[in-house]
C-alpha cells in the first residue's frame, strides 16, 4: 500500500470516527437544553428559548453525522477509484462500449 492510500484510509477512519462522536456530545448537549432549560440566547437578533436551541443541536446533529458518512464515503470512492485504475480499468466490461 502506497503512502498516499494510508493518509487517505486513516482519513477515511477519522471521519467515520467524528461521524459518530459529533453527533453524539451535539445529542447529550441538545438533552441538556431540553431538560434543564435556561436563559434565552441571543440568535440573530431573536431571543430564542434554551429549549428551542436543545431541539436545534438535535438537527444539527442529524446534519454533523451526514456530512462526515458522506466525506468518508466520497474518501473510499476516492481510493476505489484509485485502486481500479492502478490495476488498469474495471473488471467488468460496459455494454455502451461497442469497438467498432
Amino acid at each position: 500500500m502506497a503512502q498516499s492510500h494510508k493518509f487517505l484510509r486513516v482519513s477515511a477512519t477519522v471521519f467515520k470516527v467524528l461521524a459518530w462522536v459529533a453527533p453524539a456530545l451535539q445529542v447529550v448537549a441538545g438533552v441538556i437544553l431540553v431538560i434543564g432549560g435556561g436563559e434565552p440566547v441571543i440568535i440573530g437578533g431573536l431571543q430564542v428559548p434554551a429549549r428551542v436551541v436543545g431541539v436545534l443541536n438535535f438537527i444539527a446533529a442529524g446534519m454533523y453525522f451526514f456530512s462526515l458518512w458522506l466525506m468518508r464515503a466520497l474518501v473510499l470512492l476516492l481510493l476505489e477509484i484509485r485502486e481500479r485504475v492502478e490495476r488498469g480499468g474495471a473488471t467488468t466490461s460496459s455494454p455502451s462500449a461497442d469497438p467498432r
